[in-house]
């Protein structure tokens, strides 16, 4: 099936079709509404071009092929509450490894605790939730009856595979002895390419007589086509895995930690391996005829796209679409019809000021760069509040923006070397705020600036003798009086 993406996010899968412009958008783009009453909440989703009703799309096109995701089934596991479930279940294994009755059962209790974990992980991911599970008691031993059903499938299995040897003996007395070798050969690969598909029916229908009806693992096979044989061939490898681990770290460790690690990897691989099998199934739920309704938090972790969680992003998103539009005009009275002019996000502040340039409503820009410019000054933002001071500045040399903002502005502009800028920053703020406290403060900045940055120690003298003057009793009264002792015994 081929995927539909947003009109305006070109690499993100869509949620919703408008009907009324034949649109497709994300659920970052898409408006929302609530309705509904009597303690019931339902949302209604709109077209951010027309308003008109959505229609949301089938889940299956948010899903990206498996094979494209790698990754993401190998750090499935690394949940916090799934790491210690699985540091457990090794410890535990590692501890009762020894060969006893009581480890007998206990190491059967670790065996199925995990089974039916892994079981509650494919049919979690098959339903569209890419979280794991919780470690719970419902989740680990609730319904602990389909860990015995799966071990009963195995048993009908073991039984046919014992009447396909015997079959195989017999035929081989007739015919050739290498008939049982071409019989048991045949035989264990059917078996082993068909039981990803059982584990499928059974982990979906927890039967294990449809697990074992050839028309429904055979059906799972031709519905999922090249997809089931990639899903096998990295099943494959998974299932080897523990294996291998075992393998190479046989030498390096003492049999505790031996058993440990090799116990951790069973888990760790069983976990990734029904992943994988639930995802494919999700990819393929519509072939399947597997029904899958998902909230709008698990269709956004299903297309790795986070939608606006508050109305300041969803409006933002408006904004966007008329901005690629090139609707700017359209884009300045959303803004101010939804917010006022105070646009509370920088995001959506920097896009209101940049259309307020665009199409020359400077009164406008200069009125919403104050508040523009203090948000800046509270994110921290330097070299973006001082772009904009200068160039309000430069769009009308008599701004004024708020005292605090200014006065904050003069001192970034001279810690990043810009003098002059900072000289006629101070210097605004003394005229526009004489009655500040600040105000004698910024005297003093502009004479160090005179003095120590542009070698002008006239000129940082006359500053001092005005502060000094002006503001006799202020705090800074007495160290400008000795800064200015200094500057005149210098000179």
């Amino acid at each position: 099936m081929s995927r539909t993406f947003c009109a305006y996010h070109p690499t993100t899968p869509a949620s919703f079709y408008c009907d009324a412009c034949g649109a497709y958008y994300c659920s970052g783009c898409i408006s929302r509404r609530d309705i509904g009453g009597m303690g019931r909440k339902n949302v209604m989703y709109l077209c951010p071009k027309c308003s008109c009703v959505s229609e949301k799309l089938a889940v299956q096109n948010l899903v990206e092929p498996f094979w494209n995701r790698l990754p993401k089934f190998f750090a499935y596991p690394f949940n916090p509450a799934v790491i210690v479930f699985m540091l457990v279940v090794a410890g535990l294994s590692a501890v009762f490894a020894v060969r006893s009755i009581l480890s007998f059962f206990i190491m059967l209790f670790l065996i199925t605790v995990p089974l039916k974990y892994c079981f509650a992980v494919l049919k979690e991911t098959a339903r569209g939730n890419m979280l794991p599970p919780k470690i719970d008691e419902r989740t680990l031993t609730g319904d602990i009856n389909i860990v015995f059903k799966y071990w009963g499938m195995y048993v009908i299995l073991s039984i046919v595979t014992v009447l396909v040897i015997g079959f195989a003996i017999r035929l081989a007395y007739t015919t050739s002895p290498y008939a049982i070798l071409v019989i048991l050969g045949l035989y264990s690969i059917c078996a082993m390419f068909l039981l990803p598909a059982m584990i499928i029916v059974f982990a979906t229908t927890g039967s294990p007589v449809k697990a074992l009806n050839p028309f429904m693992f055979l059906g799972i096979v031709s519905r999922l086509g090249k997809s089931y044989f990639i899903m096998f061939f990295l099943l494959f490898f998974l299932y080897a895995a523990p294996g291998m681990v075992a393998y190479f770290v046989r030498p390096l460790l003492p049999e505790f930690l031996f058993n440990f690690v090799v116990a951790l990897a069973n888990v760790y691989y069983s976990i990734v391996m029904h992943h994988l099998m639930g995802y494919v199934v999700l990819q393929h739920h519509d072939d399947l005829g597997y029904e899958v309704e998902v909230s709008e938090d698990e269709a956004d972790r299903i297309s790795g796209h986070t939608r606006p969680r508050d109305a300041g992003h969803a409006l933002l998103n408006r904004v966007n679409i008329l901005i690629k539009d090139g609707k700017y005009t359209e884009a300045v009275k959303l803004v101010q019809d939804e917010t006022g002019g105070d646009t509370g996000g920088i995001e959506l502040a920097e896009r209101y000021h940049n259309l307020l340039k665009m199409t020359g409503r400077t009164p406008e820009m200069l009125e919403h760069a104050g508040r523009y410019l203090e948000m800046l000054i509270r994110a921290g933002k330097e070299a973006a509040y001082r772009a904009l001071y200068l160039e309000c500045v430069a769009a009308d040399p008599k701004y004024d923006p708020p005292a605090g903002a200014l006065f904050r502005v003069a001192s970034s502009l001279s810690e990043a070397g810009n003098s002059q800028a900072a000289l006629e920053a101070y210097n605004r703020f003394i005229q526009a705020h004489p009655e500040d406290p600040m105000t004698p403060k910024a005297y003093l900045m502009a004479a160090q600036i005179f003095h120590e940055k542009m070698m002008s120690t006239d000129r940082a003298v006359k500053v001092l003798r005005r502060l000094i003057k002006s503001y006799p009793d202020h705090e800074v009264a007495g160290y400008a009086t000795k800064y200015l002792r200094k500057l005149e015994q210098g000179a």
